[in-house]
This record gives C-alpha cells, structure tokens and sequence, in this order.
C-alpha cells in the first residue's frame, strides 16, 4: 500500500492559490479562490486581498460589502486607504469618497483629494451627458412617484462633488421628496464638506444651516440624548424591547433632523411620552407629532 500523503487544509490550499494568482496579475483565477478563503476564514488580511482581486476584475461592486465592513482597517495604513479609493474611484462612489477625507491621516488628504477630483474630471469628460441627465433627475425629485426618488437617490454617489451638490439643494425644501430622502441628501451634503448655507424644510418649521458645520443624522446631540434616556428608562429588564424600540426611533427621528432640538427641548419627557404613547395622556402637540412621525413611515413603504 502506498504512503497516504494528506491533503492541505482547503482555507489554506484556496488562500495559496489565489495569493500566488494575484501576485501574478491573474485576477480571474485569483477570485473564486480567495472568495472561498474569505468565506472560511472572513478577516481583514484575506479581505484585502479579495479587494485587489475584484478592483483588477474591474468587480469593485463586489469589494464594497469588505470595504464597508473593515473600514478602520482600511484606513489604518497609507497604503490600505490607497486600494480602499481604488475601490471608491473605480466604482464610482466620489460621496463616499469625498466623505472619507475627513477620516485619513492629514499628509493624505491633499493626494487623495486631487486623485477625486481628476476621478471627477475625467469622469465628466467621458460621460457628461448621463451625469448631467442624472443630476436633472436629481435636481427635481419632487415631481417623481416615491419610487423612482428611491432609484434617483441610490445613484446620489455616481455624481461628482459639484453636479450632486447644486442637484440637491432644492430638494431641500420640496414638500413632495420625502423628508427622509431631504435628510438623506442633507447629510450627503454633509459628507462632501459643502460649505454654502442651505434651506431645509423640516418639521412644522424651516431654516438655513451649513452642511459642512451639521454633526450628522446619526450625530445628532438630541437624536442621541431621546436614544439615551429610551434606554435608561425602558433598563435592562426587557432588552429585546429597548433595542426594537432605539432602532425604531433612531429612523423616525430622523425626520426631524436638522431642527430636532426645536420640536424636543426635553428628552427625557419625549422618551417617556414615546414609550407610554398608548396609556398615558398625550399632549396635542405630542400626538401631533407621533401621528406625523406614523404617517412619514407609512409613506416610506411606497419606496421599496
């Protein structure tokens, strides 16, 4: 009987194969074994590797999901964030990358910033009239169903910098675009570091602010002291609750951004009124603002 020699561990066979594969330049082969090395073992190191590998398939769609998820890996090594805007100039999404500026080391950035702005010119130059036909469509979303806003605003980082900022901007104050689709194109504007103040309509009021100065939906001081006090009040004796209950309302408030703090100046009262919505007394402007806060839920089911 001849000698029995065992096979290599698959993970390790794979990530072999489609290492030496790549080191070749041969990305065909060098995907389908580092996707199976990655669905193994899913770690930063062999991720990397499967972004090279798509971005030299021209696949970068694929590298998104492994970008998004390692993100502070990516941008922890100069030469990382360079394949992370490989990525993000390839596909491309300049808002994410513009975005991410704000998150590399300092000596980076004016690189980096030129590397958009050429991804952008070049861009402009060799399909402008499908990004000036995009950003019409951006620029009057109020005069389509909430569906097709939905379609139009996926396709919000295909825009470079200068196009989808003059495009959103009058969405901003249009009553027929969905406030979570004006606060989606606030917060991009946000992202990109517009620094020209802007109207925004929001809830039962309207007013003028500099994106570049906003901290963020997900930032926001008074989105993040009602989350706070849900918690503390609905404790840790129901945890499923408490995190239904964060998820909900981090989406529904939202809408009220950037004027959160004009319609709750007491946190700790709104968290309570919320979570006692069907038992206790409500105050007319309360119920007022739980109906609308309903109803722009409700209408959100009209976009999927």
């Amino acid at each position: 009987m001849g000698k029995i020699v065992p096979l290599p561990d698959n993970v390790d066979r794979h990530l072999s194969l489609g290492e030496s594969a790549l080191r070749n330049s041969n990305f065909a082969a060098a995907v389908p074994h580092l996707e199976k090395a990655y669905q193994r073992t899913p770690v930063f190191e062999v991720g990397r590797e499967l972004v090279q590998a798509y971005n030299g398939l021209e696949q970068s769609a694929s590298a998104l999901p492994i970008v998004s998820e390692y993100m502070e890996d990516f941008l922890a090594s100069a030469k990382d964030t360079e394949l992370l805007y490989d990525t993000l100039l390839a596909l491309p999404d300049y808002r994410f990358a513009w975005a991410m500026l704000a998150h590399v080391a300092v000596i980076q950035r004016p690189p980096l910033q030129q590397r958009i702005e050429d991804a952008e010119a070049a861009d402009l130059a060799a399909n402008e009239p499908a990004l000036e036909k995009l950003a019409k469509e951006l620029k009057h979303l109020g005069g389509f169903d909430a569906h097709k806003q939905e379609q139009v605003i996926k396709e919000l980082g295909r825009l470079p910098r200068q196009l989808m900022i003059e495009a959103a901007r009058p969405n901003l104050t249009d009553e027929d675009v969905h406030p979570a689709v004006r606060i989606s194109l606030l917060d991009a504007l946000t992202a990109v570091g517009d620094r020209e103040p802007v109207t925004v309509l929001g809830y039962q009021t309207s007013g003028e602010v500099v994106p570049d100065e906003l901290p963020g939906v997900l930032n926001d001081p008074t989105l993040l002291a009602v989350l706070d006090q849900v918690q503390r009040q609905v404790g840790l004796g129901d945890p499923e609750l408490m995190r239904a209950t964060v998820q909900v309302l981090r989406f529904e408030l939202g809408y009220l951004y950037p004027f959160i703090d004009q319609t709750i100046t007491d946190p700790k009262q709104f968290a309570y009124d919320y979570l006692h919505k069907d038992s206790a007394p409500l105050s007319p402007a309360m119920q007022t603002l739980l109906a609308w806060l309903g109803e722009q839920t409700a209408k959100l089911a009209d976009m999927a």
